[in-house]
């Protein structure tokens, strides 16, 4: 009992430094997190439908980006308590960040494989300037179903026992790598508008209405992807 009260005071120090392996693994998860579907339909629609779209786009951007980042500080933090208070939790969270995964890209599969009525995509009419950065929180909120990677990394933070400070500062190297796609299409949508409107006119319009036909690729993909997680949860895990 005396061993396991050292080895948590050990742990609650968090004087491990990042590896170089553990920074590559949460770099792929950022890259990962930052093929964010909605984020960037969102930004796409800005550049389209708002009547100042550079400052209400770099504003939707800051609030989506600072969010993101204090949900994972909230995250680590809320996690590294629990695992000090009773040891084993972060396991236990892996294990239901990949049993959940795996459900969800089965059911993300099934759907795959109906008609799905198309979401409309139009900037809301009270979104300008001043309301973008709030709507960017907003996203944020409304995406954390799809959260798994950041989930998984901040679990990989605290199982490493890396110290905070050090644990902070990858988390905000994170966000970065989250947010850059979006902020990329941004600044080339602001900076060349006039030769990329078309096209993102013509991606958004095939998207913005009608009914999507079944996908059996996309279903495909799902299910594999529901294979592998439930792999690694059962070969990896434990």
């Amino acid at each position: 009992m005396r061993q396991g009260r050292l080895d948590g005071a050990r742990r609650g120090a968090g004087r491990c430094p990042v590896t170089a392996g553990l920074l590559w693994g949460l770099t792929g998860l950022a890259l990962l997190d930052s093929v964010n579907a909605a984020t960037i339909w969102i930004v796409i629609v800005i550049l389209l439908g708002a009547k100042r779209p550079a400052p209400t786009g770099w504003a939707f951007m800051l609030g989506a980006a600072a969010s993101f980042l204090a949900l994972a500080l909230a995250f680590y933090f809320g996690l590294s308590f629990a695992e000090s208070a009773l040891e084993g939790i972060a396991l236990w969270l892996r294990r239901l960040l990949f049993a959940g995964l795996a459900a969800a890209l089965v059911v993300a599969g099934v759907r795959r494989l109906r008609p799905r009525e198309r979401r409309d995509r139009t900037l809301p009419p009270w979104v300008n300037v001043w309301s973008a950065l709030p709507f960017g929180a907003l996203a944020t909120l409304g995406d954390l179903p799809n959260a798994f990677p950041m989930l998984l990394a901040v679990e990989r933070l605290v199982d490493a026992d890396v110290a905070a400070a050090a644990a902070v500062a990858v988390l905000v190297g994170y966000t970065l790598v989250y947010a850059a796609p979006s902020a990329l299409i941004l600044a080339a949508g602001l900076a060349f508008n006039e030769e990329l409107r078309e096209q993102l006119e013509s991606m958004l319009g095939g998207r913005a209405s009608g009914t999507a036909g079944p996908s059996p690729k996309a279903a495909a993909a799902c299910f594999a992807g529901a294979a592998a997680s439930l792999a690694v949860l059962l070969l990896w895990v434990g």
